[in-house]
């Protein structure tokens, strides 16, 4: 079983989101920290416990992810920053994730970036 990070990058991947330049897994490489030209996705997880209990032992997972969105400055007029993370979140939800989170925009203080947070979460029997 790929990692709930992997997981999500690999969905992510597969949908070829036009408005995502790279995605990232844990961490942004240092080297990309501050570039403002591209709309970078950061996985990180955030649960992997066991559930599912039966005969005194667990028989799955209950996995969580973490989704950062830093928009590139400069974005496109045309581009609908709210249809692209409902149809990401509606991608998500087709692949059996669950929607915990949607959180508000805000800025990144220290690129001026918007940003967004989403948290979903998915049982995995092992």
């Amino acid at each position: 079983m790929l990692l709930p990070v992997s997981q999500v990058a690999s969905l992510v991947n597969s949908l070829k989101l036009n408005w995502v330049d790279k995605v990232y897994l844990n961490e942004i490489p240092n080297e990309d920290l501050n570039n403002t030209d591209l709309t970078v996705m950061l996985l990180q997880e955030t649960d992997s416990t066991p559930s599912d209990y039966a005969n005194g032992t667990f028989k799955g997972l209950a996995m969580g992810v973490e989704i950062q969105m830093f928009y590139k400055k400069g974005l496109d007029d045309d581009f609908n920053t709210l249809e692209a993370e409902i149809e990401l979140m509606q991608n998500l939800k087709s692949a059996g994730w669950l929607i915990v989170s949607s959180q508000h925009h805000t800025t990144d203080p220290d690129t001026n970036q918007i940003t967004k947070t989403i948290y979903v979460t998915k049982d995995s029997l092992i």
